[in-house]
């Protein structure tokens, strides 16, 4: 069907078939304001767009206004932190290309963000720029919210999907060695018990920070020997520290733990007690395994403080607070034990992921294999 004229000279309806639905013909259909000519013209420049799948249903729609659209969808559907992370990003993205009509981003405008990420901090210059990991972060926000635009009917098709992805290079992880946990053992023994059962359980047990801080009393069993982790607590600017469910499912998880690192949660506990005494009803009763001086929930960020003030006082080497949760599981490697038991044991999702994260270690491992091996295969010289 040809441009309809509805009122003479001033508004045309456009309506261009564009398929069929079974047996239902789909049509799109615009309603121009203007002249014949430029009504025409609009008509030949939506049939392109339609076979190119570059059709824009929102037309003068900017990124800003789709990231805030965007935004506004997902509060209240995601996790605080979560929501608070994706807001930077956006703010990043909108500093960058929020001025930008969604129908005229292309590759090379999408490209040259990234790029950018890489010397600058959004608003901030960094001469750093953000990492590898942080910039491809961004790409995979950017192809959310153009998908979603697809499926809002905003947009035909993602163009940053025509984006070669980011590659993030893989770093070697931060841990101790046999001998660095030994040096860090010994020193732990001149600190407060709560620092002594902090790190030694993070060592033990492989738990990643949050999961430690949201430790209750109930959460240990020191009958059987065990730490039942099904929570984590969190810190967000304006909510203060609140507690959610673990990261998945296969982090839920019993941890066996050593009668070493049970008998310095034994102490803890028995020390954490006399200080609630002490304090009588000034003590906020959190039940948390770690707690402020005062009986509130510990921050998690405190066991990184915790460590940092180690490293410093000791001179030892210097590692993240995760860190000791890639030593826990190294020296599991390295010990021999089932990568199968591992992987479960650090609540991980597959035993692909233990092997990618640690293949150093596991190379190590195969290497001990060949040698072993060789015992039986080799031939003596006559």
């Amino acid at each position: 069907m040809a441009v309809q004229e509805i009122i003479k000279n001033k508004k045309y309806k456009i309506d261009i078939p564009i398929g069929y639905n079974g047996n239902k013909r789909i049509r799109h259909i615009e309603t121009f304001y203007g002249g014949k000519k430029e009504a025409v013209l609009r008509e030949n420049e939506l049939k392109i767009q339609l076979k190119n799948n570059t059709y824009v249903k929102k037309n003068a729609m900017t990124m800003q206004e789709l990231i805030d659209e965007w935004l506004k969808s997902k509060k209240g559907n995601i996790g605080i932190k979560t929501y608070q992370e994706y807001e930077r990003y956006c703010k990043n993205i909108s500093h960058c290309i929020g001025h930008i009509k969604v129908k005229d981003l292309n590759v090379k405008i999408l490209e040259d963000f990234y790029n950018e990420l890489k010397t600058c901090k959004g608003k901030g210059k960094n001469k750093n720029g953000y990492s590898e990991k942080t910039v491809k972060h961004h790409y995979t926000l950017v192809s959310e919210i153009l998908n979603t635009a697809v499926k809002w009917g905003y947009l035909y098709t993602n163009i940053n999907q025509n984006v070669t992805p980011i590659k993030v290079h893989k770093k070697e992880i931060q841990c101790y060695s046999p001998e660095d946990v030994e040096k860090l053992i010994e020193v732990l023994q001149n600190e407060p018990i709560k620092y002594q059962a902090i790190i030694m359980l993070a060592l033990d047990s492989g738990c990643r920070r949050g999961e430690l801080t949201g430790l209750t009393w109930n959460d240990i069993d020191f009958k059987k020997s065990t730490i039942d982790i099904n929570k984590v607590t969190q810190y967000v600017t304006g909510y203060g520290i609140f507690e959610k469910t673990t990261k998945s499912d296969t982090s839920n998880r019993i941890v066996y733990i050593t009668p070493t690192t049970l008998l310095i949660l034994k102490k803890h506990k028995s020390e954490q007690d006399k200080q609630k005494l002490l304090l009588g009803n000034k003590w906020q009763n959190s039940n948390r395994v770690f707690t402020t001086d005062y009986g509130g929930d510990m921050h998690p960020d405190t066991p990184s403080k915790i460590l940092e003030k180690l490293i410093k006082k000791y001179d030892l080497k210097r590692i993240t607070f995760h860190g000791l949760r890639h030593t826990s599981i190294s020296l599991q490697i390295t010990s021999g034990i089932q990568s199968q038991i591992i992987s479960k044991r650090a609540g991980h999702s597959s035993v692909s992921v233990t092997h990618n994260i640690y293949s150093h270690f596991f190379d190590n491992g195969f290497k001990e294999v060949a040698d072993k091996m060789d015992n039986f295969l080799h031939v003596k010289s006559v």
